[in-house]
């Protein structure tokens, strides 16, 4: 029996309207997922991608700014010993981040000081800087406040996210004449004109690191009486350990989890310096 003509014609007409918006509505749902989908896998790669690269500088920064600091303190003709305090005068380059002193071996805001010899013996002081002595230091200070008070060269930049953490400075000044032994006082002023200067950024603070991290510089004196101080006779161990948060999530190097040993969440070189005891009386 033939089908009805009626029939025939609703059929050819279906065809001719194409999808149904049910159809519709289902095929755009599938595109929608499909390219949230394929938008997220992408977003995901590009983050882990640019968290890599952050984690990447973070842990070259860490590695130049400790081998530096390492190569200065081996240098040193003597290291101040603890419970030192220093007057590293005030500004910016030189706030401690609690109040009180520079001291040596404090845990809260630690310090390292120390001496070294000149560059160049074959030049006259004070007049080519490469002949003279020089007294180092090296402190945290306050991110956020570092960045609020550094002129343009000094200063590494706003990141309200990480204002809670330390940069380390550096701070230099020249002796005019070679400075004697009986003057290295346990309350001690170094010479005029220091300056202050970033070494390295994101410093982990004290504030933030585990029960039990060794503070940030651990230094072993000579034997009594301490400023008398011979080759082998005093040892400095740096511990490094940067903090940065970055899109809500914290990234530490060394990296950490909730079994990492307190010890294992620094970088820790330790030095001994070889110019000890060559300080006139």
């Amino acid at each position: 029996m033939n089908e009805p003509m009626n029939t025939l014609a609703c059929r050819h007409n279906r065809h001719l309207q194409g999808v149904t918006l049910i159809e519709l509505l289902v095929g755009m749902t599938l595109a929608v997922l499909v390219l949230a989908t394929a938008f997220n896998l992408f977003t995901s790669s590009t983050k882990t991608a640019s968290d890599l690269q952050n984690r990447n500088e973070l842990q070259a920064e860490l590695q130049i700014a400790q081998n530096y600091l390492a190569a200065q303190v081996r240098e040193a003709v003597y290291v101040f010993p603890n419970n030192t305090t220093l007057n590293l005068g005030t500004g910016y380059t030189t706030k401690r981040p609690v109040t009180g002193s520079w001291r040596i071996g404090s845990a809260a805001a630690p310090v390292l000081a120390f001496i070294k010899p000149p560059e160049d013996v074959t030049v006259n002081c004070p007049a080519n800087e490469n002949g003279c002595y020089k007294f180092y230091a090296y402190y945290p200070v306050l991110r956020s406040y570092w960045v609020g008070n550094a002129t343009s060269y000094n200063n590494p930049g706003q990141d309200p996210q990480n204002d809670n953490r330390w940069v380390l400075a550096e701070y230099r000044a020249n002796y005019s004449t070679p400075p004697l032994l009986s003057t290295l006082s346990s309350a001690y002023t170094p010479p005029a004109g220091g300056q202050g200067r970033l070494l390295l950024d994101y410093v982990q603070p004290t504030a933030l690191a585990l029960a039990g991290t060794p503070t940030l510089f651990v230094q072993q004196d000579a034997p009594a009486p301490a400023n008398v101080q011979a080759s082998g006779s005093v040892s400095v161990t740096l511990n490094f350990a940067l903090s940065r948060q970055l899109r809500g999530s914290v990234m530490n190097l060394p990296g950490r989890g909730a079994s990492t040993p307190a010890a294992d969440t620094v970088r820790a070189v330790t030095v001994f310096p070889r110019n000890l005891g060559s300080l006139a009386p």
